[in-house]
């Protein structure tokens, strides 16, 4: 079994996850070269979207919306010993701009990372909205 560097894969998924927030001014083929080709997300109140492909149409269609303000992000983040798997929970509060005024979104998420290839992929994530 290998030596792995917990905190320092803790330490670079944190960058990826940041990296991964999608706003209006997002490049979508930098967000998606972080998706796995099965990943899969869980909105609330959806269907699961299964594979890169329909995540990238996703990914458009989210950009498409401004955001006024986002805040949150990863209360915890626990990396297999293995080094090769990992998953985050956190809070998210979003405030996007609505056809009349702002919209704000809140709630908590779970992300899963696995490590393909020696590049850590997000492989799925499921969230909820709170009142």
């Amino acid at each position: 079994m290998k030596n792995v560097d917990i905190e320092a894969e803790k330490k670079l998924l944190k960058r990826i996850h940041k990296a991964m927030l999608v706003d209006h001014t997002s490049n979508v083929d930098e967000v998606m070269k972080y998706i796995a080709d099965e990943a899969v997300l869980i909105p609330p109140k959806g269907h699961p979207i299964t594979g890169a492909n329909a995540i990238r149409d996703g990914v458009k269609a989210m950009i498409k919306t401004k955001v006024l303000s986002m805040s949150g992000g990863v209360t915890r983040l626990e990396v297999a010993e293995s080094g090769d798997l990992a998953y985050d929970f956190g809070h998210f509060k979003i405030v996007n701009q609505g056809p009349q005024g702002p919209i704000t979104e809140e709630g908590y998420f779970v992300t899963l990372y696995k490590k393909i290839g020696g590049d850590w992929k997000f492989m799925g994530q499921i969230w909820n909205n709170i009142p």
